[in-house]
């Protein structure tokens, strides 16, 4: 109950965070960004190529690489902030957008994360120290945003303050707004026909969004087997109790066969008797696992990520397990309820008597 609600709650709150961050509709990037980040740029050339193309209705552009703060390993990124339309997005949850845009343009004040906001403790007001080619710099923060690419950190400023600070670099990501009624897919398509040898990945909207989730997914499959391992040990265990008790009580099952128990009826009190295990079980494990759920999304991963996660309550899929586990003590009932019942009424002794 505990991991299937975090877990839950996590996707959830990832699904609305894409929802503001990936409004572009074709994301490009260096076929080599995953693994080499700021040594993986795009080409200039290519950049103002894609721009021209037809569909395409605006730009927005990202530098990106890994700098210090303090002594600690950051994300720092640069896009050209505009004032009116169409910005590269982030989920504020310190300070309001028109605020932060106009002191990132006017003040050259910049935006952290979450995570690096709560580990260093830091707000709007405040100030971030970041190393630069020229020495260390303090640097105002206008906002503070929600983030869940990286748990280490991450600095947002104005292209024109990270060109100041950094000096001039290349483009690393570039998104693309088409037109009304151009297909993502289809443009993705024209893209890779009109510029079949350059080393890029093009994703739409979509794709984006399916990778994002299958990466999520693969993070959590292991929940899935220690799941799947918890449930065999839970249907080893009610096995082995039931098969100890009818071992133990041979005197007792042999008398209600002597006084005219059927050997259903024992099958069906030993039946119940593991059905009675799981539903106890399922009360004090629902009570357990919503402890453990809010300690792990408002504790643990406050506390160690920097992460704020909406509590969001899976009921299906709590449920689902519910009834797998139900019908797992039913099956690990059957054989001990089956030995149970074939007791003889025989093996009543006269010391029994």
């Amino acid at each position: 109950v505990g991991i299937s609600v975090m877990i839950g709650s996590f996707r959830r709150t990832v699904a609305t965070w894409l929802d503001t961050v990936t409004i572009a509709d074709v994301y490009v990037s260096a076929s080599t960004w995953r693994r080499a980040r700021s040594q993986a740029w795009l080409d200039d050339g290519l950049v103002r190529g894609l721009a021209a193309m037809d569909g395409v209705e605006a730009t927005d552009t990202l530098r990106q690489f890994h700098g210090y703060s303090g002594d600690r390993k950051v994300s720092v990124g640069g896009f050209p902030v505009r004032m009116e339309g169409r910005n590269r997005p982030v989920d504020l949850l310190e300070g309001d957008v028109a605020g932060a845009l106009r002191a990132a343009v006017e003040d050259g004040a910049v935006w952290i994360s979450e995570p690096l906001a709560r580990k260093e403790a830091l707000g709007v007001g405040d100030r971030v120290p970041l190393h630069t080619p020229d020495g260390e710099v303090r640097l105002p923060i206008a906002g503070v945003y929600r983030d869940y690419s990286s748990e280490l950190g991450a600095v947002l400023m104005d292209i024109a303050t990270m060109e100041r600070l950094f000096g001039p670099g290349p483009v690393h990501n570039l998104a693309l707004f088409l037109e009304p009624g151009v297909d993502p897919d289809r443009f993705v398509d024209r893209i890779r026909a009109s510029f079949p040898d350059a080393p890029i990945e093009i994703r739409s909207n979509r794709t984006l969004r399916a990778e994002v989730f299958a990466i999520f997914d693969q993070t959590f499959a292991i929940t899935r087997l220690l799941q799947g391992m918890s449930l065999l040990i839970a249907v080893c265990g009610i096995t082995l109790t039931l098969l100890v008790l009818a071992r133990e009580r041979v005197a007792e099952l042999a008398l209600y066969r002597a006084l005219g128990a059927s050997r259903g009826q024992l099958f069906q009190v030993f039946v119940g008797k593991g059905l009675g295990i799981a539903l106890f079980g399922l009360v004090l494990g629902s009570l357990g696992g919503a402890g453990l759920a809010v300690t792990l999304v408002y504790v643990i991963n406050r506390a160690y990520f920097g992460w704020t996660i909406s509590m969001h309550w899976p009921f299906a899929d709590l449920a689902r397990q519910a009834a797998t586990i139900v019908l797992a003590a039913l099956a690990a009932s059957a054989y001990p309820a089956l030995r149970a019942s074939r007791t003889p009424a025989t093996e009543l002794s006269r010391e029994d008597l």
